[in-house]
Parts: C-alpha cells; sequence; structure tokens
C-alpha cells in the first residue's frame, strides 16, 4: 500500500513565517507497520551542504530531514503547518543538527521563493531540494465521473505546481553550488493507476514529466534531478490502516518484502544517496522504494 503522507520573523505578511536556526534531537516515534529495524550508520557524507525538504513537518518528509541532518545537512524543513515544521525541528535540533523550520505553502510562488531567500540568508546556498509535499486527501476514493476541479486542482497545485515553484526558487543556488541534486516525489500509483485516485495519480504522473524534463535541460548545469516512489509508513497510511484492515492486510502480503517501508531507514536513507555523489552520475531516473509492489500490479 502506498499513500503519501503525504524555520521567528515574519518574512511575508499573509503566511510565511521562520524561527531562528536550532539545534537539535532527532527521532520519530516507532511505528508498528515496518518489521524491519535496520540501524544504518552515519559516516557525515553530506557534512557542509544545505538541503531544503517540504513537506517536512511528519511523515516522510520529517524522516527524510532527519536522515539528511544525520550525514551532516543543513536543513530546511518546509511545512504548511507551522506547528508541525517547529516541533521537528526542535527534535533535530537536540543532536548538534543546523536546522530551519519555515511556514510555506509550495503551491504559493510567492512563499517558495521567500521560503528560498531565508534558507540563503540563514544557511548561504542550497545543494540539495527533496520535493515531497503533497496536498489533497488521498484515502477517500471518488469515481472518476465525480471529480471535482477543486479536488483536481488541489492535487495538481501541492504537487507537480509546487514542486515546479520550488525548484524554479532553488535554480540559481543549484546551479552554483557545483553538485546540485533535486529528488521529486513521484508514486507507484502514477505509474499504474488506481480506481477513485484521478487527482493523485494525475498530480504523480505530471511530475514524472517534470523530473525528465529537467533533467535534460539542468543536467549542462551539473544539477542532477530525480524521482522517487515510496510505499512506507505515514499518517494517511495509518488512517487507511484504521479505516481498512482487511484491504490493508491483502496489500501488506502482496508485496514482495511482506512489510511496508520504514520512513527513515527505508526512504530517509536511501535519498541520503541519492543525493550524494555515491550516486553523482543518475539523472531522470525513477526509483521505486515500493517493497517490489509495482512488480504484482
Amino acid at each position: 500500500m502506498e499513500l503519501p503522507d503525504g524555520r521567528e520573523r515574519a518574512v511575508r505578511e499573509r503566511r510565511f513565517r521562520t524561527v531562528s536556526p536550532l539545534r537539535g534531537d532527532g527521532g520519530l516515534t516507532p511505528m508498528a507497520a515496518p518489521t524491519a529495524e535496520p540501524t544504518p550508520s552515519t559516516n557525515g557524507r553530506l557534512a557542509g551542504r544545505v538541503a531544503v525538504v517540504t513537506g517536512a513537518g511528519q511523515g516522510l518528509g520529517r524522516a527524510i530531514a532527519e536522515a539528511l541532518a544525520d550525514e551532516g545537512a543543513a536543513v530546511a524543513l518546509l511545512g504548511r503547518t507551522e506547528s508541525k515544521v517547529v516541533a521537528a525541528a526542535e527534535e533535530l535540533s537536540g543532536k548538534g543538527a543546523r536546522v530551519l523550520a519555515l511556514r510555506c505553502d509550495v503551491a504559493e510562488r510567492a512563499d517558495a521563493q521567500a521560503a528560498v531567500a531565508a534558507t540563503l540568508d540563514a544557511f548561504g546556498g542550497v545543494d540539495i531540494l527533496v520535493n515531497n509535499a503533497q496536498g489533497g486527501n488521498n484515502t477517500v476514493r471518488i469515481p472518476t465521473v465525480d471529480a471535482t476541479d477543486a479536488q483536481l486542482l488541489e492535487s495538481f497545485e501541492t504537487g507537480p505546481l509546487g514542486s515546479v515553484h520550488m525548484m524554479q526558487a532553488c535554480f540559481e543556488a543549484l546551479r552554483d553550488s557545483g553538485h546540485g541534486a533535486v529528488v521529486n516525489f513521484g508514486s507507484g500509483i502514477g505509474v499504474r493507476g488506481a480506481p477513485g485516485l484521478l487527482g493523485y495519480a494525475m498530480a504523480k504522473e505530471a511530475i514524472g514529466g517534470l523530473t525528465k524534463v529537467t533533467a535534460i535541460e539542468w543536467g549542462r548545469y551539473g544539477i542532477r534531478v530525480n524521482q522517487v516512489c515510496p510505499a512506507a509508513w505515514s499518517p494517511a497510511a495509518e488512517e487507511y490502516m484504521k479505516q481498512s484492515p482487511e484491504r490493508w492486510e491483502l496489500q501488506r502480503r502482496q508485496t514482495p518484502l511482506r512489510r511496508l517501508g520504514d520512513p527513515y531507514a527505508d526512504i530517509g536513507r536511501a535519498i541520503v544517496g541519492l543525493v550524494s555523489d555515491d550516486l553523482q552520475y543518475l539523472t531522470g531516473a525513477t526509483l521505486m522504494l515500493d517493497g517490489g509492489q509495482i512488480l504484482l500490479r
């Protein structure tokens, strides 16, 4: 099963606020669904680099921010709910990580630009962009004939359009980095489709197109752009499990690895590898982090 889950001075009057850089204690509350508990080591391979993670207040985004910080990156955590990104930043700060919590709605171009400006002001650059944010209610399935413009636009504006806003705002900093890396978030649902999830599937398939186009255009500047399609534990996945326990169990058993991904160990650590110099020749690719689900659909 895969469901998306998806840094205090005023910068933009309407909705955008930032809090001072923090240093902090990371770690997510243990989740019951992933059965593997790997303990990957860290070696500081992202030391000196700056990462921006959208949708970082909870779930996958929060775990990815932690994994990047554990490898030495300074991390700007962006999210629409200020209290969530502030809480996430405070947890990371206890481990000595350099973090910034930013209230940002990526669907708004001005918010994206202000968030990147605040990150540049705090850390001096951007080397890594992780476009994890995706809005819309994906726990409720709506037949295509009943889908409204508002529902479809919410998925599009917070997904592919929000990713475009962030990539445009970060472009110059990524170009100047010398090792710029972008990770966009697609979905197996965008690849194979799923009944009742028209808006989500359309949005995720569009992100695949965005990834390919920018990988071609931006490669000359040394910027790598890749896409991941994860299936991992998240607040949305937890809600789905509660609502449809029988279907949840069926999907778990149909996954070759027989479990849902751990946000930190299975997704966050993979993102670390993807943005590091270990994969510096990889661009325009789609990485299926789904335990093999895509093979059986």
